[in-house]
Parts: structure tokens; sequence; C-alpha cells
């Protein structure tokens, strides 16, 4: 089976490689080149952005060649493909995650004879679900449910599954064991731009003695408590494991890649219950065992329950067990990806 892909998020990405490529042993591609954009087939940010993503995706990622190291999971290789050689070559499954791709994707689908599936996870993702022959749903749809996580659906007439977005959770990159020290981190890309940002920063000022870092880009917000950006995910997953705490607070979310690497790592979560009430990751979070809600919260409880999980050590280490136990419990990639060889091979 020859599958292509469109590259923009990392982790997105690793997930359908490890769907596609090393569960199924299928072979993956991403569009390599500026002429995809010109065709009108790979078009994401065209109408706000002109060519700023094409020139970041489709030219600069593969100015090397067209097999490329990723540049954040290690052992990955990522293979490119020209606009000409795709069009001479041979297509089963052609695969948009971006609605600003699908138009495009669909027909060159159409023209090879292959089939068309779009990967659904952001929240309110506006895809054009009327040209999909098959879905890949990794966040909740309007009167679908995240109990529907691991099992067939429908929506709108097409025929798909609702799974998690694989990562390695043994033994490499997520692995939980309990942390001393004081770090309280977030993960949180523009974190310090955010509506959640003052919350964070009125806690950290009443608590100086916690190390308080903020992973990731500030898109223009304070840098007071920021680290840097961490590409390599086996540092990421470092990161994750030397916090004491990790905080998520965050209006919404579609699948959730940080959330849910918090309970992989087997840390206890800081941060806003309401967001996740129906989302996939909600059947994470345990009040009270694996999670604690700042919105139930005032100033100085808060604190105190900071205070409390760097000084009980008891009661810290059975929360990251927990937390990881939740992990566990809630993800089982073996079984979905199995639900979705079954189901998409039915369409195919």
């Amino acid at each position: 089976m020859r599958v292509l892909l469109d590259l923009h998020h990392h982790a997105l990405a690793e997930s359908m490689l490890l769907l596609f490529e090393d569960r199924f042993g299928w072979e993956c591609y991403f569009p390599a080149g500026r002429e995809w954009f010109d065709a009108g087939l790979w078009q994401f940010g065209r109408d706000h952005l002109g060519d700023a993503l094409c020139n970041q995706f489709l030219v600069g990622i593969w100015a090397e060649g067209l097999t490329v190291p990723d540049p954040r999971h290690p052992g990955r290789t990522h293979k490119g493909v020209t606009y000409a050689e795709a069009q001479g070559a041979d297509w089963d499954l052609v695969v948009s995650s971006l609605p600003d791709n699908d138009p495009g994707y669909s027909r060159f689908a159409r023209s090879h004879g292959a089939k068309f599936a779009i990967e659904v996870g952001n929240a309110n993702q506006w895809s054009s679900f009327e040209l999909a022959d098959f879905l890949l749903v990794s966040t909740t749809l309007p009167g679908i449910s995240a109990e529907r996580i691991g099992k067939r659906i429908e929506y709108q007439g097409v025929p798909g599954v609702m799974l998690h977005q694989e990562f390695d959770a043994e033994h490499i990159f997520f692995k939980g064991e309990p942390q001393v020290g004081s770090t309280v981190a977030t993960f949180m890309q523009c974190f310090p731009a955010s509506p959640a940002y003052p919350r964070w920063d009125t806690v950290a000022r009443e608590a100086p003695e916690f190390d308080w870092h903020v992973y990731g880009s500030t898109c223009g917000g304070s840098d007071e408590y920021s680290v840097g950006n961490i590409d390599w995910v086996p540092d990421i997953a470092d990161a994750m494991r030397d916090a004491r705490v990790g905080w998520h607070d965050k209006a919404g979310d579609g699948f959730g890649h940080v959330i849910h690497n918090w309970f992989a790592v087997g840390r206890p979560v800081v941060g806003r219950r309401a967001p996740y009430a129906n989302a996939i990751a909600g059947a994470l979070w345990d009040e009270g065992k694996t999670a604690f809600d700042t919105d139930r919260l005032g100033l100085h409880e808060t604190i105190a329950l900071l205070r409390r999980l760097r000084d009980d050590d008891e009661w810290y280490a059975r929360l990251c067990e927990q937390a990881r136990w939740r992990f566990e419990e809630v993800v089982d990639f073996d079984a979905e990806a199995e639900t979705v060889r079954r189901e998409l091979e039915a369409v195919l």
C-alpha cells in the first residue's frame, strides 16, 4: 500500500507513521516541492499567509533531498515525493489532516484511483467531510462522544474510527517514575500569550519557592519563566519527567498530545478540567487521584496543594502511579490500530 500524507505537525505525522508504516508495513510519503502548492493541491495557509507555509513545509524541509531524518523523533526518516513523481505513481490512500488541503488532496486521490481519508485532530475542525471515503478521528465531533474511542464511527455518512494519536509510550520516550524537586512545568505553546497565563503568574509570584518553567514558544508573551522550546522528543520526555508537577491550563483542545504525555510519564496534573469534559483526554482526568482542577480551588488552596505535592512523598508517588495507570487503562494503541486496519481495509 502506498500512502500520501501531509506533513505539518510533528506529533501527528509520527502517529500516522507509527500506524501505517510501523504497524501496517505500508509506504508513506509527504509532498515535497513548490509544485504541490502551485498545482492547488497542498494549500495550507494560502488565504492568510500566502506561500509562507509552502516555503516551510514543501521547500525548506526537503532542501537536502527527498529522504530526510526526522529532527524530532530518533530513528525516523521522512520520505518526500515530488509532484511529478507522484503523478506517475500508483496510490492507494491519500490522507489530509488540514482542511485547506482537503479539496486538492481529494482531487489527487480521485485522479489516481485512490481512496481519500481525512484525519480530524483539532476541535471544531471544518473539514470537507463530504469528499472523504474514510475518517481517522482523534477529537470529538457533533453527535459522536469520546466514548466511541477505539470503535467504528460514522459521521455525515462517512465511515471511520475514533482513535488516540499514537506516540511511543513505552520504554523510550514516556515512562513514569516519581520525581524529586519542586519544578512546576507547562508545555503549552504560546502559553504566556494566553488568557490562562495570569493565573499561572499569580500563583508563581505567591509561591516563589517553586521552580516555574514554561516550555515552548512564548508567542510575544512574557518570557519571565520561559526555558525555551525543545525540538527533540526524548528531551521533551526528559523535561516532563524532571518536573514534579505538570501544569495544564488550556481553554480547549483537540486530541491533546501534551496532556496525554503528562499522564504517560506519570505526573499529576494541575489545571482546568472543564475544557476536557467532553474531550478524548477527559477520561484521563480523575479528580484528586490523577489531576486537580484549579477552577474549584482558590489561590491559597492551589498553593497549599502544590506544597503538599512537593512535601508528601508517599502521597505524591501514589499519584504518579495512578496517573500512569490511568493512561494505560484508557489508551490502547494496539487495539485501536487493529480496528483501523479492519475498517480501513474494508474501504480500500
